[in-house]
């Protein structure tokens, strides 16, 4: 299948300005389903591309039961098609409403769900300017609420945007708590500071969950107007036990699918399927290969001209040569370890 979408915890999310300013409200299910649907589709898709995924994926990955899980994302993809999505326009003057996708059908005997994205909602997904937000999805996997899951959503950004221009380690940022309860549509029976409201529901939760599971921490201060709490301030810090850099750094440092050619070529099997992960430069002629694994395991080719596989008798040493030029690299090494969808190598035969 090649609409298949295969998620993987270190999927890389990136989201444009326009969604993590936008308003809508969804369940957690939902927000994981749909996040992780944007963390694989790729710009070159065509408009109504079809896509796929298979419900055993969805479930190691949510670590939910897989019967329990076919009934929440009936719900989950029902709020999909039903929450609309209110993207800002003319500095918050006027609002777009968008459906998520445009479609949702369930194929349960053969284990996958088939979707497509409303045309409409594409735009906002790839308009990725100076301005976007970028996560590992593992971050979220673990939160068990919608409005946490938008709250560090909301403050990665923040953090970022802070991070990318001036370096900042940490980050203050002063919000009306009035914009808070509309840009994640917190009803109005969510008061402030009572028992089921704003602090204790949702800053509160966000303060010890994303601590405990995501790379983000924050303490925060109330700012009153008179004697009404009207403003929250976020102290927003990366969370060293749990960030990318440390857990790049670990895994760097050991290379473990580099031990043995039998674990490099499971490593590059599980998590290269749909993705090129070597590019192959010849100098006479020149030109490149691209190659990835196929839902059958086997490497495949797509040299420009046609996709094809690769022949059974030249895929051992091909891996073989695979794994030479990452041991002789550490750059190469460090860029497969990270899976993400291109990783180079240049002149391997």
């Amino acid at each position: 299948m090649n609409n298949l979408i295969v998620p993987d915890k270190n999927d890389i999310v990136r989201k444009s300005d326009f969604l993590v300013k936008a308003r809508y409200k969804l369940n957690p299910l939902a927000l994981k389903f749909i996040t992780m649907v944007i963390a694989n589709v790729k710009k070159s898709d065509e408009p109504d591309k079809e896509y796929i995924f298979r419900v055993k994926d969805f479930m190691e990955l949510s670590g939910m039961d897989y019967k329990q899980l076919y009934t929440y994302l009936d719900e989950a993809t029902d709020e999909l098609l039903k929450s609309p999505i209110k993207i800002p326009k003319d500095n918050g003057r006027s609002f777009l409403k968008l459906n998520w996708v445009s479609s949702v059908e369930y194929h349960e005997g053969e284990g996958y769900i088939s979707f497509k994205i409303d045309t409409k909602l594409r735009p906002y997904i790839f308009d990725l300017q100076e301005r976007f937000l970028k996560y590992r999805i593992e971050n979220i996997l673990r939160l068990k609420s919608g409005y946490v899951i938008r709250l560090y959503e909301i403050l990665k950004d923040w953090f970022n945007q802070m991070n990318r221009y001036h370096n900042s380690k940490k980050v203050e940022k002063i919000v009306e708590i009035k914009w808070l309860r509309e840009i994640l549509e917190v009803p109005s029976s969510y008061q402030y500071s009572n028992s089921s409201g704003i602090k204790y529901r949702i800053i509160e939760k966000a303060q010890k969950d994303l601590k405990q599971y995501t790379d983000l921490q924050f303490s925060y201060e109330e700012i009153k107007t008179g004697r009404k709490v009207t403003h929250i301030k976020f102290i927003i810090e990366p969370n060293l036990k749990n960030s990318e850099q440390n857990r790049d750094n670990e895994q760097n440092r050991d290379f473990y699918f580099l031990k043995s050619k039998l674990r490099f070529i499971a490593y590059i099997r599980k998590n290269y399927k749909h993705k090129t992960f070597y590019i192959l430069k010849f100098n006479e002629p020149e030109e490149e290969v691209k190659y990835f694994i196929g839902d059958d395991s086997l490497v495949w080719i797509n040299d420009g001209y046609e996709i094809k596989k690769l022949p059974a008798t030249e895929i051992d040493t091909f891996f073989g040569n695979v794994l030479q030029a990452a041991k002789s690299s550490q750059q190469y090494a460090t860029d497969l370890s990270k899976k993400e969808e291109i990783a180079f190598a240049q002149n391997i035969t």
